[in-house]
């Protein structure tokens, strides 16, 4: 596969290519792939109580959300499914839009070593139940490193530079598609259909090939999408980093209201009973990534609220979201 230079990108064919991917079967165990914030209970949604927690953030005429996701992160892929009644009720009253989480690969050597595991510590990695014996400890790690180690795994800039995605190539190949049809539309619900069809219908493992009929099916226009993934991805990647770099995000979903984290650590406790005053309202820790308590962050951030911000959306049915996230 040829590399990248600085004024052209691997070509794709409108049909797609299957690129490579990282087994991460084999690699869950230390990639940290998740983490969880304690989980409450509380059935109740936002209340008219106090609490010690309060978001505060700078008032603006047009609050700016950034979320940032991975296309294959399902914690990711939960919050979009909460952001887009936000979203659609909001319209361009808000600035609501993506941001895509991808490694920057300074020594891949290095980086493997780190990734793939210590083969000198299978006797650990067996007793805390992460393989069943020595050999195959050894075995994996090995396979893995190979496969780590394999440039194929990355997208590649024309300078050396390797830029990767928690979930393999693949992923980090949507990620740029993504961005680019987000850039090409100006009714945003274009987008967030495209990436909904995607979600539910496409993996981190077939969406080079599964991509063009969920753009097709929201009204995008592949070949643009092919085009702009052709000539401007590593400029593309490179504006994420910075953007992950300056709010030191590493964790898929991870929001920001004016720049503001949104729920703010100190909203969480153990016992996930935490609380969060947000304007008058507040809400309870089992329900801050939920359509309503995050309409109320993006509203208590307007100079003036607009007449949307009194709608009450329709709370997300089963069970309250995973307070989880990929990073």
């Amino acid at each position: 596969m040829p590399e990248i230079n600085k004024n052209k990108f691997i070509k794709i064919p409108t049909l797609g290519v299957i690129f490579f991917s990282i087994l991460l079967a084999a690699t869950s165990f230390y990639s940290g792939v998740s983490w969880a914030k304690s989980k409450g209970t509380s059935a109740n949604t936002l209340g008219e109580t106090t609490s010690a927690n309060v978001f505060t953030v700078d008032k603006t005429d047009r609050p700016e959300l950034k979320f940032f996701v991975m296309s294959f992160c399902p914690y990711g892929n939960q919050m979009e499914d909460i952001l887009r009644p936000v979203a659609d009720l909001l319209g361009e009253k808000a600035d609501i839009r993506p941001q895509y989480i991808f490694g920057k690969v300074p020594n891949l050597a290095e980086y493997c070593k780190q990734r793939s595991g210590d083969p000198s510590q299978c006797a650990a990695y067996v007793t805390s139940g992460y393989f069943k014996t020595e050999a195959e400890c050894k075995t994996t790690i090995a396979a893995t490193s190979k496969t780590c180690l394999d440039e194929k795994n990355y997208i590649k800039a024309g300078n050396g530079t390797l830029y990767d995605s928690l979930h393999g190539r693949v992923e980090a190949n949507q990620d740029i598609r993504e961005i680019c049809a987000w850039n090409q539309v100006s009714d945003k619900k274009q987008w967030w259909n495209f990436v909904d069809n995607v979600n539910k219908n496409c993996t981190a493992q077939n969406a080079d090939t599964c991509w063009e009929e969920q753009a097709k099916k929201a009204g995008l226009n592949t070949n643009k999408i092919t085009e702009c993934f052709n000539k401007d991805a590593i400029s593309l990647i490179e504006k994420e980093v910075a953007e992950t770099e300056k709010y030191q995000v590493s964790g898929s979903p991870t929001l920001l209201v004016n720049g503001v984290n949104f729920p703010p650590e100190s909203a969480y406790t153990q016992d996930g009973k935490g609380t969060l005053k947000i304007g008058d309202k507040v809400a309870e820790q089992v329900k801050y990534r939920t359509p309503n308590v995050i309409k109320q962050a993006i509203c208590s951030a307007f100079e003036k609220a607009p007449k949307e911000c009194d709608t009450v959306l329709n709370e997300l049915s089963g069970q309250a979201p995973a307070a989880g996230g990929c990073n």
